[in-house]
């Protein structure tokens, strides 16, 4: 295969390093813009500009599977046009969501496929100086509500959004979710703490995952032969998980499966939180 990356050199040649293994790898070509004349297998599209989605867009109209490495997007209207042009065209169209593709949530997920309960917690401290409020809330908060459509999907029956307010200014979000087949998820989000704090438990009727996130140290909670709880821990190198988001994205790519975080779940995302935010306004 011929891969493509396009963005800036030095962040370009790091994402190589993790292509270069890759034995179904046989050239790739790294440029500052991406050139839809010059004929590719696939693309990483390396882009954190206003413009990204319009890149991601012509790249899919081109023929080319895209991995678009950046922040998710909430513009509901060009999503629908990337997921929609993808279909007919039978792309492979990646988003680089890291919770989706940490390796301890792929090994959470294989466990418990279908949650009844999510809950999280984030906690961070306050905004180094040069990010802004909405910043914030558009990275961390979005993240963890994108976790909780790809794994349980968009059928939610009821929003229940409390915004935490000092006088005018949102410092905080308490969010809870309850989808169509009873399960429930919940996110407690405040940007003012004094330490870093970022807890999921996920549970099913017959195991409860508690994971911490900024450890990536997880602990599964079942029972033994002896009707007793028993817990088994697991630790991650969240080093790895940008490498393995590669190989899951050419792994797709050859067997025509789902991408890890595919623009259908990047628009369910976006179609949820128009909601969220319509319900803080």
């Amino acid at each position: 295969m011929k891969i493509t990356i396009a963005g800036r050199q030095e962040r370009c040649i790091a994402w190589e390093k993790h292509l270069r293994k890759l034995s179904a790898i046989q050239e790739v070509v790294i440029t500052e813009s991406l050139n839809v004349e010059e004929r590719t297998d696939a693309v990483l599209l390396i882009d954190d500009s206003p413009s990204r989605l319009d890149k991601l867009l012509e790249s899919v109209k081109h023929g080319f599977h895209t991995y678009l490495i950046s922040r998710l997007s909430d513009d509901v209207e060009k999503l629908e046009r990337i997921y929609h042009s993808a279909e007919e065209s039978g792309v492979t169209v990646q988003f680089s969501h890291w919770p989706s593709m940490a390796e301890s949530t792929h090994m959470i997920r294989k466990l418990i496929e279908k949650p009844d309960l999510v809950q999280i917690k984030k906690e961070c401290v306050p905004l180094p100086v040069g990010r802004t409020q909405t910043d914030l809330f558009d990275h961390d908060w979005i993240d963890e509500l994108a976790l909780i459509i790809k794994w349980l999907g968009g059928n939610i029956h009821r929003y229940e959004v409390k915004p935490v307010l000092l006088e005018k200014h949102l410092i905080g979000l308490s969010l809870t979710l309850r989808f169509e087949n009873s399960a429930v998820a919940s996110v407690q989000y405040f940007s003012r703490s004094d330490r870093e704090i970022h807890q999921r438990l996920i549970s099913s009727h017959s195991l409860v995952a508690d994971c911490d996130v900024i450890r990536q140290r997880i602990r599964i909670l079942s029972l033994n032969d002896f009707d007793k709880i028993s817990s088994k821990i697991h630790d991650f190198d969240p080093s790895d998980t940008a490498e393995w988001s590669v190989t899951q994205f050419i792994k797709s790519i050859q067997i025509g499966q789902k991408s890890v975080f595919s623009a259908y779940d990047a628009l369910l995302t976006a179609r949820t939180l128009s909601r969220i935010r319509s319900e803080l306004q």
